[in-house]
């Protein structure tokens, strides 16, 4: 039996599986406060369920991932896997990125589990490529390579790059100095998000949470203004994304920003989104937001 967890900064969730597919019975949420250690949560996790024989486990963490050894973001948590199967007598234990985790899961997703942009899901599929963009608490991609169904997903840390030249020149339009924003993940972030808003409406007191929070507000025009223009901006970095990785089954967002930016103003990022592209194969390229708390679980389940 396959223990599958999707370990976050504030909660975690673990279940069992067997051949890919999740016993829903078995899901359970901790919070992370109440524990330690991911050691600790886990067994008591196991303590449980004492009848299942746990033999591997594939955890999707929220944090950097190298050579079976994870960080958690916000939280105090080193995370070893040769630790875990040592405690846990198993035979293989696999750490994923999170993002990465969601990659997996991508294949398999139905309607019911994204909310269509624009373009329409394809069913589950044996052959093509997607693509996770996740903005929240930072920013990275997954790359979905799927063949002869077979699926996997590269590491990457797009977070890291240089901020792509048309989002600059698109910041000196509207008077926010490039230079507060030199790599993707300082703009495109929480603390992105909020440095952004504090630049174009000139006060020091918005955060990006209260700039959604009034979107469309009356008197909050600077507000919705600068909620408008951050979703062009996101567009071009999704825009540039799809050439560069070529998602033929569609982008998938991901992160507590890119919901909320998508919410709020959808028609902005489509736009920008889909405007013509010489290089760019597909004319209407297709674009989701991820719904289903459960999907990384379900990207363990088909690693």
């Amino acid at each position: 039996m396959r223990l599958v967890a999707d370990i976050g900064g504030t909660n975690a969730r673990v279940a069992l599986c067997a051949n890919g597919v999740i016993d829903k019975g078995s899901v359970q949420r901790f919070s992370n406060t109440d524990w330690d250690s991911l050691i600790d949560l886990l067994r008591a996790y196991c303590d449980a369920h004492r009848g299942v024989t746990v033999d591997e486990m594939v955890i999707a963490v929220a944090g950097p991932v190298h050579a079976g050894r994870a960080k958690l973001t916000n939280r105090n948590w080193t995370i070893n896997a040769d630790d875990l199967a040592q405690v846990f007598a198993c035979e293989r234990v696999v750490l994923l990125n999170d993002l990465g985790a969601l990659g997996y899961a991508v294949p398999m997703l139905g309607a019911d589990q994204v909310v269509p942009l624009c373009g329409q899901l394809s069913a589950p599929y044996a052959n093509g490529q997607a693509l996770v963009v996740g903005v929240g608490t930072g920013c990275n991609i997954s790359q979905v390579i799927t063949k002869n169904q077979w699926t996997v997903c590269p590491p990457a840390e797009a977070g890291h790059i240089s901020m792509p030249s048309a989002i600059v020149s698109k910041l000196h339009e509207c008077s926010c100095n490039p230079d507060a924003f030199l790599t993707v993940e300082a703009l495109f972030s929480g603390r992105g998000l909020t440095a952004f808003c504090r630049l174009f409406t000139g006060s020091e007191n918005v955060t990006g949470e209260v700039a959604i929070s009034h979107y469309g507000a009356p008197g909050k025009t600077k507000m919705t203004a600068a909620i408008d223009t951050y979703a062009a901006l996101l567009g071009l970095l999704l825009r540039d994304f799809s050439l560069s990785y070529m998602p033929s089954h569609g982008t998938f967002l991901a992160g507590s920003v890119a919901r909320a930016i998508s919410e709020c103003a959808p028609e902005r990022l489509i736009k920008v989104f889909q405007e013509p592209c010489r290089f760019r194969l597909q004319e209407t390229p297709s674009l989701f937001v991820v719904d289903e708390d459960g999907a990384a679980l379900l990207g363990c389940a088909q690693f």
